[in-house]
């Protein structure tokens, strides 16, 4: 009850709001609003479905726009486009049609005297929110991605990913090695979502037998650190790269937590530190293609004492196509490193691949899905 009281706690302070919603509420409430979006899709002809689709990118624009000018930082009180150009150094007039079309959106809340306010989203893309989503939106709307999906032909014509054809590197060498500044926000994006993802887990999943975990590809520890907060038993491993545990959290390092953690560097696909109980995988495995995937999956075998467990996170595609960020994050991977999104059955069958026993598949909050797993 205490741990629970704490992980309570620690989601309140992240999110602003109590708990998560249980994973049935998440899959009805994800079901109805594919309804409702389809349709308002049907409703409409078919020249206006193609400017729509067409005008989207719009949505990435602005969104990248309000970041670069550090809107959601000016937005304590309400403000007029006016007084926000003048702070932020942007036109009046440019500001007020972007700002227009962003309190449209619902990127910006707005009042009834034609001033612009804060709201959720403007929240969490502030740099001083606990659990900011800023580097979601500086990692999808930098110039280097809009031309990996410039060049989204390559992998359909079976050349390449769509950031090797754009950058002349991989994915994961371009933002770790080649481009400091989009590693960054690469490493900010990732933690953000890992951070929910481990709030979903800390309920789904029983801790109280777990003594030790190892975050497999944890990047700079947001997940884990989350963990550690909530289950004051743990034991903790943070495993990534070298370059990116670098850049670990302070609290998993030096700071509060760094007498129950630990950071290692090295590759998943050489191997994993071995024989602790319980080794997370946060979309990680929808990186890669089957082969280096089922290559990542048995490092973790090889490193699984006999009663300990792998956890796999991952969205799963539906059977059928259906409009559902699955299916949307599948293209993502495709265009940007090579990875795709896999139905149940193919999870499986990567599953068996690599020499792990599939135990039960667990619902989360989040809308993902925990595959458990254990050395066959």
């Amino acid at each position: 009850m205490a741990a629970m009281a704490t992980t309570r706690r620690r989601e309140r302070q992240i999110l602003g709001v109590p708990l998560l919603p249980p994973p049935p509420v998440t899959r009805v409430v994800n079901a109805m609003r594919r309804g409702l979006l389809g349709a308002h899709r049907r409703s409409a002809p078919p020249s206006v479905r193609v400017l729509e689709a067409v005008f989207g990118l719009f949505d990435n624009r602005v969104l990248g726009l309000l970041v670069e000018l550090g809107i959601p930082e000016l937005l304590d009180n309400p403000s007029t486009a006016a007084d926000l150009a003048a702070r932020s150094g942007a036109d009046a007039d440019a500001l007020a049609r972007v700002l227009r079309y962003a309190a449209g959106r619902g990127f910006v809340g707005w009042t009834r005297d034609g001033r612009y306010r804060s709201n959720d989203v403007t929240q969490i893309l502030r740099v001083d929110h606990v659990n900011s989503w800023r580097g979601w939106v500086e990692f999808g709307t930098s110039d280097w991605f809009w031309d990996s999906w410039r060049h989204a032909d390559a992998p359909v014509r079976g050349l390449s990913s769509g950031t090797a054809a754009a950058t002349g590197f991989p994915f994961f060498e371009y933002v770790t090695s080649v481009r400091p500044d989009a590693g960054r926000a690469f490493n900010d994006a990732m933690r953000a979502g890992a951070v929910i993802q481990a709030l979903a887990l800390a309920h789904a999943l029983e801790w109280g037998d777990v003594q030790t975990v190892c975050d497999v590809g944890g990047g700079t520890g947001g997940a884990l650190r989350h963990l550690l907060e909530a289950y004051e038993h743990l034991q903790g491993v943070l495993f990534d790269l070298p370059e990116v545990v670098a850049e670990a959290d302070p609290a998993l390092v030096d700071g509060p937590l760094a007498a129950r953690c630990r950071t290692e560097g090295g590759s998943f696909f050489d191997s994993v530190p071995p024989r602790l109980d319980r080794y997370l995988l946060l979309a990680i495995v929808h990186d890669w293609d089957d082969e280096r995937a089922t290559e990542i999956l048995s490092r973790v075998a090889t490193a699984l004492p006999p009663h300990g467990e792998a956890v796999v996170v991952e969205g799963v595609l539906s059977e059928s196509p259906t409009d559902e960020f699955a299916a949307a994050s599948d293209l993502l991977m495709l265009v940007l490193a090579d990875g795709r999104e896999r139905t149940e059955p193919q999870f499986r069958q990567l599953f068996a691949a690599a020499g792990l026993r599939y135990i039960e598949r667990t619902p989360l909050a989040t809308g993902f899905t925990a595959f458990r797993l254990r050395r066959s």
